[in-house]
């Protein structure tokens, strides 16, 4: 399983990094790694936009409501099709998304488009944008 941190990139960052997400990639990680949180907040504010947790739990759970692999509790989407071996848990926060899978296909954040969704494993120093993936 990998652990993905996923972010809304606000529009403008999203233009001067579309085709080189490896800066953004960098920022980001410098943020994960900081201890200067009064650095770390100031940075991520020209980064990224944060998250209405309502709206992404509501969008997810009226998207898989009905799929008998789904489960939802306070915050944290559990999607686990044990015939595909796809396990996919996400716990949403106000600044990022959380998200422990082994495929690199986010099921739970497919119907997510409108936002701009940019994923990082910092553990693995991969990085992409999830539009990208669904492509």
């Amino acid at each position: 399983m990998r652990t993905f941190y996923i972010f809304n990139v606000n529009k403008e960052m999203e233009i001067l990094t579309k085709d080189s997400p490896y800066v953004l990639f960098k920022s980001f990680e410098s943020i994960h790694n900081t201890k200067d949180l009064y650095m770390a907040q100031n940075l991520y504010e020209q980064l990224a936009n944060k998250f209405n947790k309502s709206i992404i739990n509501q969008r997810i759970v009226n998207d898989f409501k009905d799929n008998d692999y789904y489960m939802y509790v306070n915050n944290h989407h559990t999607y686990y099709n044990k015939y595909r071996d796809e396990r996919c848990e996400i716990e949403i926060k106000n600044s990022y998304l959380i998200c422990n899978c082994n495929t690199l296909k986010i099921p739970l954040l497919k119907k997510l488009n409108d936002y701009n969704l940019f994923v990082c494993d910092f553990e693995n120093k991969d990085y992409f944008w999830l539009d990208e993936i669904y492509c």
